[in-house]
């Protein structure tokens, strides 16, 4: 942790990453087309891989980009733009105050988090713990222990993308 906090202190790009991530992230909320939500969504995963590359854990960053940044964004975008909905969404009553309680709610939760990361004593190790090259024990895993599990999970989904589609589809007497 003691290294984590070293990092926040003397690294500007861990803040302006963070910056870039949680402008992506309003970007998300405030977008009225849901295709420029989606690269906002991009936005906000890339700068999240970042800051996990500037915390030393390039596994995680990776698989953020594979896996949230390329892979859940397209699925996302394509589901609803097969969906292709054109009709506005009729206004709610009350809807403004929903909102507003709900940004005031978002915010106090912000702060408490961040008081409660930031205002403590948190314990650490003196000497580093050493552990082994983690990329490398997770790469011979997934190859060797866990083989059949990652492999179907892998198929299940393309069965629920496939899925997606089907349902997804406008005329169904061809399906």
């Amino acid at each position: 942790m003691q290294d984590v906090l070293k990092i926040i202190q003397s690294d500007p790009m861990f803040f302006i990453l963070s910056v870039i991530a949680i402008g992506g992230s309003i970007g998300v909320i405030l977008q009225k087309s849901i295709v420029r939500a989606g690269f906002s969504l991009v936005i906000c995963f890339a700068a999240i891989s970042g800051i996990y590359f500037a915390l030393r854990a390039p596994f995680v960053a990776a698989s953020q980009i594979l896996i949230y940044a390329v892979g859940i964004t397209l699925i996302v975008i394509f589901a609803i733009m097969l969906t292709s909905l054109k009709h506005e969404m009729p206004k709610i009553e009350g809807e403004s105050f929903k909102n507003a309680l709900s940004a005031i709610i978002s915010v106090s939760i912000f702060f408490v988090l961040s008081y409660a990361l930031t205002g403590n004593k948190w314990s650490v190790f003196e000497t580093p713990i050493a552990c082994p090259k983690n990329t490398e024990v997770i790469g011979l895993r997934l190859l060797s222990t866990y083989a059949l599990p990652f492999e179907l999970i892998s198929v299940l989904l393309l069965v629920a993308l496939i899925g997606g589609v089907v349902i997804a589809k406008k005329d169904k007497k061809n399906v």
